[in-house]
């Protein structure tokens, strides 16, 4: 993991959130540390591919917005079949419906548009 593309956060949350946290730490390819411990690393992953990225912070979005993909794509006026690919990475969020879709899943839209 390249310590340079990394940046430090720190959060205070409920104990029974700390879990959850966690894993989504672990899943964007970051680590959780804790500072009260002699085992100060709890969990170390690669980063992931920017494509990936972008497939699973936009299907996040939408489960956590209660949204099937049919709904979602009525939503923002766009085929089923594109949403399934943008989730799929068969298919690129245009800029313009990054936009549509940050107001719709009520996030920004940099995180369905790809960094490279």
């Amino acid at each position: 993991m390249n310590a340079e593309l990394m940046q430090r956060a720190c959060l205070e949350l409920p104990p029974a959130s700390l879990r959850i946290v966690a894993e989504l730490v672990k899943a964007l390819g970051g680590r959780l540390l804790k500072e009260n411990s002699e085992e100060e690393l709890v969990y170390i992953a690669p980063p992931i591919p920017e494509s990936e990225r972008v497939c699973r912070m936009l299907k996040g979005a939408r489960l956590r917005a209660g949204m099937t993909q049919k709904e979602l794509a009525s939503a923002i006026g766009v085929p089923q079949s594109h949403i399934s690919d943008y989730e799929k990475n068969k298919r690129r969020v245009p800029p313009q419906k990054a936009e549509v879709l940050a107001t719709t899943l009520e996030t920004v839209p940099s995180h369905f548009l790809y960094q490279d």
